[in-house]
């Protein structure tokens, strides 16, 4: 998925019923059976990519600031490439 593919898709839903966007706190991605949220972000202008990191959890804001600036890049979880997101009570789960 790309940058900004994911953008576009969180606008429509923010502007649609899931009017709370700013009650998302934060990133999770599905790691094996559980969520996590423990994670870091690294860009370029080709790839975004999410790694575990144990002491920082992944704000919504920050991610939203990353796809703002590098609306082309591919988004992926360590070497797994993300196909899509859903909205959950405490953020948006990458997968």
């Amino acid at each position: 998925m790309r940058a900004k593919d994911l953008l576009t898709a969180i606008q429509v839903d923010a502007a649609g019923e899931l009017k709370k966007l700013s009650s998302y706190n934060y990133v999770f991605v599905t790691d094996g059976e559980k969520q996590t949220n423990q994670l870091k972000i690294e860009a370029t202008e080709t790839t975004i990519i999410l790694r575990k990191q144990s002491n920082h959890r992944l704000t919504l804001n920050e991610l939203i600031h990353v796809l703002n600036e590098t609306k082309e890049a591919e988004l992926f979880f360590e070497e797994e490439l993300i196909f899509g997101y859903k909205l959950i009570k405490e953020g948006i789960v990458l997968g």
